[in-house]
């Protein structure tokens, strides 16, 4: 299942202007207020096993984003204005793309489990409601799962919130 996402999820770089850098953006987080993640960004082979152990639940390979606690039905909201580039399912999880077409390099974001009204090619606002998290389980808990995408490779969206808040592992 993560090969069929990956491969769907995948796309082209396109060039980046190493001379003239991205200008630093503010980003919001996709849900409003204090949010624990309960599961970190774990890529394939990072970390060491304490460090893993932590943020990532025993059984599991990798973790391509992070997931938020959230409720069944809360909003989602742009983080950065983006272009809804996919609404529909994968795997049996339905999800919603955005595409931020402002950057240098392709860059897409993504939430599941998640349903729209809206439809693709519609643009969406930093900050505007786009989805809500579908009720159906990603997790252990009601959760929304948050990626992004540079290019071809996946990267910590984290990053442009700053430090996230782990919950402990419930057995």
């Amino acid at each position: 299942t993560t090969f069929a996402v990956s491969l769907f999820l995948s796309g082209l770089s396109l060039p980046t202007n190493a001379n003239n850098p991205e200008p630093t953006r503010v980003w919001i987080s996709p849900l409003p207020g204090e949010r624990p993640v309960i599961t970190g960004y774990y890529p394939q082979g990072s970390g060491n096993k304490r460090t893993r152990d932590q943020q990532h639940p025993a059984g599991h390979g990798t973790h391509m984003g992070v997931d938020f606690a959230a409720t069944f039905g809360e909003e989602i909201r742009a983080p950065i204005t983006g272009v809804i580039s996919f609404v529909g399912s994968v795997n049996k999880i339905p999800i919603v793309v955005l595409t931020h077409p402002e950057f240098r390099s392709l860059r897409r974001t993504t939430y599941m489990p998640a349903t729209t009204d809206f439809g693709i090619g519609v643009v969406v606002l930093q900050g505007e409601k786009f989805a809500r998290v579908a009720p159906l389980f990603h997790c252990a808990r009601p959760c929304l799962h948050w990626g992004e995408r540079i290019g071809t490779k996946y990267s910590n969206p984290m990053k442009h919130l700053g430090r996230a808040v782990l919950l402990p592992r419930f057995s």
